[in-house]
């Protein structure tokens, strides 16, 4: 939750300090009463709401980093044909949607203190850079899936060329073997089953050679 209230001249301020712990999003949830000046006025681990909003700003932006080093190595695998687990892209969105509904709350809080005179506006320019850094992270994670998703269909592709080229192996062997299942006595090598067998190897083996050869 981020939001500011106001109540007989102290100011609420409640917002999230977030960070990246074990592959997951850890929010720490923070809230400062401050006076006018942005002072607290209660023992708190920040000596001004400036200091505790470039700590939520910079963390976001600490946070982005790690995401960033997390889509060069997928995209470097997509890119080089390695095996890429979905569940890493999975994750991936779902670290960077989450910042990036951190990193807008945060940029609309932080312009709103400064309007107050809480923050500096070097706070707000770093809440704001820490918007704009997940936004092209944004747009980094749909060029990935598209990468990611041309890397499935195109394995999709091989296995279908695959099961076309075994079926169209096979068409001899199920060809001879379905005339010859007939019982047909009249049949050349009708009476001689090693005979079909081999005639069926045969076939299949110089089919086989003219497909590979197309």
């Amino acid at each position: 939750m981020y939001a500011v209230s106001e109540e007989g001249g102290i100011y609420l301020v409640e917002f999230s300090i977030v960070s990246l712990k074990e592959g997951d999003v850890s929010e720490e949830r923070v809230a400062v009463r401050v006076d006018r000046s942005g002072r607290p006025v209660e023992p708190s681990r920040f000596q001004s709401l400036d200091q505790a909003i470039s700590a939520a700003a910079l963390a976001l932006l600490e946070a982005a980093d790690a995401v960033e080093a997390e889509l060069d190595r997928i995209e470097y695998g997509l890119e080089s044909d390695g095996k890429v687990d979905p569940l890493s892209v999975y994750n991936a969105a779902y670290l960077i949607h989450t910042l990036y509904g951190h990193s807008r709350s945060l940029r609309s809080l932080a312009a709103r203190l400064r309007r107050m005179g809480l923050v500096r506006q070097r706070t707000y320019e770093t809440a704001r850079a820490a918007s704009r850094r997940i936004d092209a992270l944004r747009r980094a994670l749909f060029d990935l899936r598209l990468l990611h998703l041309a890397q499935i269909q195109n394995s999709i592709n091989v296995s279908m060329k695959r099961m076309t080229l075994v079926s169209t192996v096979a068409l001899p062997a199920i060809l001879i073997s379905s005339i010859y299942g007939m019982n047909l006595s009249h049949l050349p090598l009708a009476d001689s089953p090693e005979a079909v067998f081999a005639l069926i190897f045969a076939v299949t083996a110089a089919f086989a050679a003219l497909v590979y050869k197309m």
